[in-house]
């Protein structure tokens, strides 16, 4: 017993990062996301809707760009934003934005 220790000690602890690759083949490491809801005391599980993330996707029907840009096209300058001109493009705009609560 004491030589496994000593052994030990002088190979040195692995105390790196734990990582899905470094653990045995049930280890699933995750990606650190919070449980959209809690077990209850009799075995079940409740949703809390508010912690269920809800990705909002626009209606991209007719939309004439496609993913990819060519190398070729013409680098554009844009001068940078004062905050007269974000005033301006927000009060402009402000019919576009939805006006939602978030928890």
């Amino acid at each position: 017993m004491p030589l496994n220790i000593i052994r030990g000690l002088f190979r040195g602890a692995t105390r790196g990062v734990m990582t899905g690759k470094r653990g045995n083949k049930n280890f699933y490491k995750g990606r650190g996301v919070r449980p959209p809801g809690y077990h209850t005391r009799r075995g079940g599980y409740r949703i809390v809707y508010k912690k269920v993330p809800e990705f909002i996707v626009p209606d991209l029907t007719g939309f004439e760009l496609k993913p990819y840009v060519s190398y070729k096209s013409p680098k554009v300058e844009i001068p940078p934003p004062t905050a007269e001109s974000l005033l301006t493009s927000i009060k402009e705009n402000i019919h576009l934005l939805k006006y939602r609560e978030t928890p």
